[in-house]
């Protein structure tokens, strides 16, 4: 039997309500009428780092939430954010300095979730003469890094945390793949980084070995998922779908790690033992938790005094929990 208040409702009423419901269901199947799929332009980067999107691609994860990804090759995070500038993609997976750099350009972004982190994500790699033991052996060191990258934010807070001044160390811009012939030729005493770039320079150079990994500053160094402002409100229900494969992509890397592992290599050129080593140091999931958010607060603060970035981030509106809600609603 119907609720009294039902059988009572004006025929007006029923007619709007039955409207917006109609308008409802056409306005959602803007984005994928007839069984249409909605593209995504997806920028990431070929390491280890990107695992959950390397395994949502490989395994066909995006298309079965009904996605066609235009998949974007890039270095590093520093060109998906700058891919996401450019405007030649919608989506973009980073760590949290270039996303920060990023959103707190003014560009209309928004950070929906991290899908992973870890506090050793980055690790200092000294030369075998280098006498580098302890922070305080960096003062006066030359030390390769990739600039505006999250391990140029980690390693900056590295040094204030345990008390080195930023400016009494020789920071050598450098791009990874070069870092392990510059090493090798004298030219840097130590260099920074995610891998694989500190396993890379210690398979070449001889005698390097990992002086510190940049742990213990309170910051998880999350990985996070950015979309342009445009792309979240005209295809929000793609958005939660691509967080839904990423995460089907995390169950997948737990349960059969050998397999997952594998599949990165054929992307990355690592070979799978070490992506697997490497896959297990790190935390995976999507989220958009406290400890995220602060993490990333934490890093963004520590920017801001560096002079790094020109002001703060809106958190209020770069931030946006209601994808990853969406998205693992059971």
């Amino acid at each position: 039997m119907s609720p009294p208040f039902v059988r009572r409702m004006p025929l007006t009423s029923l007619l709007f309500g039955a409207a917006v419901l109609i308008g409802f269901a056409v306005g959602a199947g803007r984005e994928a009428q007839a069984g249409q799929s909605t593209k995504l332009r997806l920028a990431y980067g070929a390491k280890i780092h990107y695992a959950p999107q390397i395994v949502a691609l490989k395994k066909g994860y995006f298309s079965a939430q009904g996605l066609d990804v235009e998949a974007k090759t890039v270095q590093a995070g520093i060109q998906a954010a700058e891919a996401m500038t450019s405007g030649s993609a919608d989506a973009a997976v980073m760590g949290d300095a270039p996303a920060i750099i990023a959103v707190a350009s003014g560009m209309p972004l928004r950070i929906v979730a991290s899908y992973g982190g870890g506090e050793k994500m980055h690790r200092l790699v000294a030369a075998a003469n280098s006498g580098i033991h302890r922070p305080a052996d960096l003062v006066g060191k030359r030390v390769a890094v990739q600039m505006g990258s999250s391990t140029h934010g980690a390693f900056l807070l590295f040094l204030s945390k345990n008390k080195v001044d930023a400016k009494a160390v020789k920071l050598v811009p450098l791009d990874p793949s070069d870092m392990p012939e510059a090493m090798i030729s004298g030219q840097i005493d130590a260099a920074v980084g995610s891998e694989p770039w500190p396993s890379n320079i210690e398979e070449r150079v001889k005698g390097s070995y990992e002086a510190a990994t940049l742990s213990g500053l309170g910051n998880n160094f999350p990985l996070v998922m950015l979309v342009t402002d445009r792309y979240a409100k005209e295809h929000p229900a793609a958005v939660a779908a691509a967080l839904r494969a990423t995460q089907k992509a995390v169950d997948f890397m737990r349960q059969h790690p050998d397999q997952a592992a594998a599949l990165i290599s054929e992307t990355t050129g690592v070979p799978a033992v070490k992506e697997q080593k490497v896959m297990q140091t790190l935390a995976w999931g999507v989220v958009l938790d406290n400890a995220t958010i602060n993490s990333l607060k934490q890093t963004a603060d520590f920017l801001y005094r560096q002079g790094k970035i020109s002001q703060l981030p809106d958190w209020g509106e770069v931030l946006d929990r209601s994808f990853v809600r969406r998205a693992l609603r059971r």
